[in-house]
């Protein structure tokens, strides 16, 4: 069923879940439980995205047979090594993306293994695809143990659970801000001296172009993405002139595999979701951060002692 059309809850009518929990027993009910919604995605065509460990996999695999083939199974090791937010921001991205009249399907699995920007990840995710999610043509399940700790701390992260193929209101539910103010995105790692510093402001942004066309370049990125790193970090850095201090520091670092860059100003950025959601049409600001989240791999933004520190990452 479509995501967005009314259908039964606990004996009340509600529109279809975007971002529902499914706790589980075992791989195979989990994929008893799984497999009349993913034959249903399948069947409407739209892309369909199954991120589960092993096990469950295998089993998700055999319960479909043929119509497997048409599924994307993803590596969670793959996924889930980048930040919380840069993960709804992908799930978002690929609704977007889906053809007209069409809608998105994801499983995406909560796995006991090492993650993206560690405590409470999930706790983050979970609240980040609340916000990003609405309106979108996307449905994102997540199946996680049927153990009393988990039901607990599921409950509090998705309205619904999925049980017996009926989707129940969860006791407990949290709003995305309360979620996110108690598990807070840590700030990244040091990424050691940079390649290249600079100070900034409005007179200096052309400058600051060149310095950032000429590291992603030589670096190795491809033409088109080159074009979109120079302009995800012009927007950050506009920011700063226009909305902040009136200037920043630029760091650039060329790494194995990557290129990122910060833009620092002595500001104080209070957006909880930064980058998550697309600004209203009409609006006049607030497209700075979604537009560099939409042209980078990555975007973090955190702040400290000195003010606000926002990151971009592409990777090779």
């Amino acid at each position: 069923m479509r995501p967005g059309v009314l259908r039964t809850v606990s004996g009340s009518a509600m529109t279809e879940p975007l971002h529902e929990g499914v706790p589980f027993s075992s791989p195979a009910a989990l994929a008893v439980q799984l497999a009349p919604r993913l034959r249903s995605a399948i069947d409407a065509a739209g892309p369909v995205v199954v991120v589960l460990d092993r096990p469950e996999r295998d089993a998700v695999h055999a319960e479909l047979g043929a119509a497997a083939d048409d599924v994307e199974f993803l590596d969670p090791a793959d996924v889930y090594r980048v930040p919380a937010f840069t993960v709804a921001v992908r799930w978002a991205r690929l609704a977007r993306r889906t053809a007209p009249g069409g809608y998105a399907t994801v499983v995406a699995q909560h796995v006991d293994a090492p993650v993206g920007d560690g405590p409470g990840y999930w706790a983050r995710l979970d609240a980040a695809l609340d916000i990003a999610l609405p309106g979108l043509p996307v449905e994102v399940l997540c199946p996680f143990p049927d153990t009393v700790e988990e039901r607990l701390l599921r409950s509090a992260t998705h309205r619904t659970l999925l049980s017996s193929g009926h989707s129940v209101r969860s006791d407990g539910y949290r709003m995305p801000l309360d979620v996110v103010a108690e598990f807070p995105p840590p700030p990244p790692p040091e990424l050691g001296p940079p390649t290249h510093i600079q100070e900034f402001a409005l007179d200096g942004l052309a400058v600051l172009r060149r310095a950032v066309a000429t590291l992603s370049t030589g670096a190795g990125l491809s033409t088109e993405r080159v074009a979109d790193f120079v302009l995800a970090v012009n927007e950050i850095a506009s920011n700063s002139v226009e909305h902040g201090p009136g200037s920043g520091t630029l760091r650039l670092w060329s790494l194995d595999g990557q290129v990122v860059a910060e833009v620092r100003d002595a500001g104080r950025m209070q957006v909880p979701f930064p980058g998550l959601v697309a600004p209203s049409p009409t609006g006049a600001r607030g497209r700075g951060l979604w537009l560099a989240s939409e042209l980078s791999d990555v975007l973090q933004v955190w702040s400290d002692g000195s003010g606000t520190v926002i990151r971009v990452t592409m990777t090779l």
